[in-house]
């Protein structure tokens, strides 16, 4: 976790374009890119680029994140 950990929050200080891959309860799989704006022991906040809104997500709820490009 602790390797996860340091590559989110490089990918935070660096502002990087990310692609977000989470489950919604109820309505199944969903997706977008943005950029990860806070993290902390069970959350983390993103800004979706394409709909300019602020995501807050469980950590359980993330199936794949990765760098966008």
């Amino acid at each position: 976790m602790n390797e996860w950990l340091s590559k989110m929050t490089e990918w935070m200080n660096e502002n990087q374009l990310l692609s977000v891959h989470y489950m919604k309860i109820k309505k199944g799989p969903h997706s977008f890119s943005g950029r990860l704006l806070q993290i902390n022991d069970e959350h983390l906040l993103f800004y979706a680029d394409d709909t300019k809104e602020v995501i807050n997500l469980h950590m359980n709820q993330i199936d794949h994140i990765e760098h966008f490009g």
